[in-house]
């Protein structure tokens, strides 16, 4: 009977954790926490799902391709979260955001003496919607190897605005080590291969 009591008593909380996001999310952010370098805030989804979550120094927010701080999102505006998940003292889990970036209706017109690169598909398809979390296995000339639990080493094609953050700061494909765990975000072209927009290491925790 005892044990019994003790199922009925802890399954809301397993059932709160298996309802941790995990990967790109889109929604706004409201009641912003800070202390310092780190602090919370409230993730509403687009589903309408609200969920409690961290950031620390490695966040990584940006807004029209700079870095910025969370005063900067205003709670109507539109973002793009990577999330995660990390490890309380308890065993539990917490939802934990890497990047979250100002998603823009209207943004600017490029720098002509800056070319930025832009598929001839973005219009059609998702850009970047795709998270994966696994270990490098190795490099080619245009693609970094990444073993997920799911499946063998697969290679993911590097673009020419692939960005590499570690442990939130902006970094490179030589400082990348094999055998490191990353958060990779990327997205399918048009021939179904798997292109990576941004790779990210250092500290992460992967969900179950």
């Amino acid at each position: 009977m005892r044990w019994v009591l003790l199922l009925v008593l802890l399954a809301p909380a397993w059932a709160a954790e298996d309802e941790l996001p995990l990967g790109i999310v889109r929604g706004k952010l409201s009641e912003p926490k800070s202390n310092g370098l780190r602090g919370g805030f409230v993730l509403t989804a687009e589903s309408g799902r609200a969920t409690s979550c961290t950031y620390d120094e490695r966040t990584w927010f940006e807004s029209q391709r700079v870095r910025v701080s969370l005063d900067a999102f205003g709670p109507a505006d539109p973002v793009e979260v990577l999330v995660d998940q990390r490890l309380r003292s308890d065993g539990t889990r917490r939802c934990y955001a890497r990047t979250v970036r100002l998603i823009e209706p209207n943004a600017p017109a490029p720098n002509p003496r800056r070319p930025v690169y832009r598929s001839v598909t973005e219009h059609i398809m998702p850009r970047g919607d795709l998270a994966f979390s696994g270990v490098v296995t190795g490099f080619t000339a245009d693609a970094v190897l990444v073993k997920t639990r799911t499946a063998p080493a697969r290679p993911f094609l590097m673009r020419p605005d692939t960005r590499f953050l570690e442990r939130g700061v902006i970094s490179n494909r030589a400082h990348l080590p094999v055998n490191q765990i990353v958060f990779v975000r990327a997205g399918k072209n048009i021939e179904g291969h798997l292109e990576v927009y941004q790779v990210i290491w250092g500290e992460i925790v992967t969900g179950k």
